[in-house]
């Protein structure tokens, strides 16, 4: 009699009796919600006689996270866990709570880690330790360079922590209440994140390594289900992962989840002149304009002081160049302005002098030739004429 009695109970404590659970539900709309759909499979070990039980179920998980974001932006993402309801009573046993619950997600890679908070006022039904996201490593331990986020009661699990037991309640506890069914609510759980430089972010369930293979306490839902029966105690520690029955491989809820492209930062670019340092008034010169790295279009103004020089010149490659002819004598401040591109920031020129000169007319061959008389006596007056050929314009 005895015997029967633990398994009858055993049934209430299987993943599938206790807790009819849908991994993740929907949440409310923000930004770009995306809903993943896959199968759910647990294995829960009841303490009495009955041996170990497994369960698949459709679930689903949402995300609510931006389709992109700006390189070095902060942005957050919103994840929020369904309500889940479990039967208060199956047979002759009667369900009292089910505790340690603890959800893992990875930290997400190509981003900076910036923190992650409870949602308050999201949650009903619990009691046990108030929920909290923790950042933990491999082993569970709270780890500032951890690759896990864990919601949990403090990291009381079943296992995969400091803090973990598969025959007695902690964390966070959903107890019973009057009726056929007991629901309770996790609370929502926002991530704060800066994405990288390029590339994407992606919010994953913990899958990786052992997280991945079946019945491991490290999988990304763990939970522990009691129930009594008359002087019985039973306990059902449970693991889930995301796939079709127990020998299949891993499904679409250990990819990813919510995926945030990052908008690449515009490239700064140097813009280099080359030029004659002098020129002559009225000669053509040649101005060139180099734009490092080479962008994908743009133009490039030459500038002399602030007046322009004709018209913006489309990059070819990497540079571009401009024929002019200087029409006035002195230093002229001349300047290169890249426009920028689609990716590219605009950039100027270091100023480069170039002194503009005219040259002075040819020097003229000259003669001259002196007339005199033959001959003068002593004392007599004379005149002397001088003669330049060619005649020399006379300065006015």
């Amino acid at each position: 009699m005895q015997n029967k009695r633990i398994r009858r109970i055993a049934t209430p404590i299987t993943a599938a009796a206790v807790v009819g659970i849908t991994v993740f539900g929907g949440m409310p709309a923000q930004a770009a919600p995306i809903t993943t759909n896959f199968t759910a499979t647990c294995l829960a070990t009841p303490s009495a006689v009955e041996g170990p039980q497994t369960q698949s179920q459709p679930s689903s998980v949402t995300v609510d996270a931006p389709a992109s974001v700006d390189a070095g932006q902060e942005y957050e993402a919103i994840i929020a866990p369904p309500p889940i309801t479990y039967p208060n009573a199956v047979s002759v046993a009667n369900v009292q709570n089910v505790s340690r619950i603890k959800i893992d997600i990875d930290v997400p890679q190509n981003a900076d880690f910036l923190g992650a908070d409870i949602v308050p006022g999201t949650s009903s039904g619990l009691s046990g330790v108030a929920p909290n996201v923790l950042r933990v490593n491999e082993n569970g331990t709270v780890d500032p360079n951890g690759t896990i986020l864990r919601l949990s009661g403090n990291n009381a699990t079943i296992g995969n922590g400091p803090n973990s037991s598969k025959n007695s309640e902690g964390g966070i506890v959903a107890p019973a209440v009057s009726g056929a069914n007991t629901t309770f609510q996790l609370p929502k759980v926002k991530v704060r994140l800066r994405a990288g430089a390029s590339g994407n972010v992606q919010i994953k369930l913990r899958t990786g390594g052992d997280a991945g293979a079946w019945a491991n306490d490290k999988n990304f839902l763990t939970f522990l289900p009691k129930a009594s029966a008359v002087f019985i105690t039973a306990w059902a520690p449970t693991q889930c992962t995301p796939r079709d029955a127990q020998s299949a491989p891993l499904n679409a809820g250990a990819g990813p989840l919510a995926t945030t492209s990052i908008a690449e930062a515009d490239k700064a670019t140097t813009t280099t002149l080359a030029g004659p340092g002098s020129a002559k008034n009225g000669t053509p010169v040649t101005l060139t304009a180099n734009v490092a790295p080479a962008a994908n279009g743009g133009t490039v103004q030459f500038k002399d002081g602030d007046a322009l020089l004709g018209d913006p010149i489309a990059l070819a490659g990497s540079n571009a160049a401009l024929t002019t002819t200087f029409t006035a004598d002195g230093d002229h401040p001349i300047t290169a302005v890249y426009s920028g591109a689609p990716g590219f920031v605009g950039s100027t020129s270091a100023v480069k002098i170039v002194k503009v000169t005219t040259d002075a007319p040819p020097e003229t061959a000259t003669t001259t030739t002196v007339e005199a008389p033959a001959n003068a006596k002593v004392g007599q007056d004379v005149n002397l004429t001088a003669r330049v050929t060619p005649r020399a314009p006379v300065a006015r």
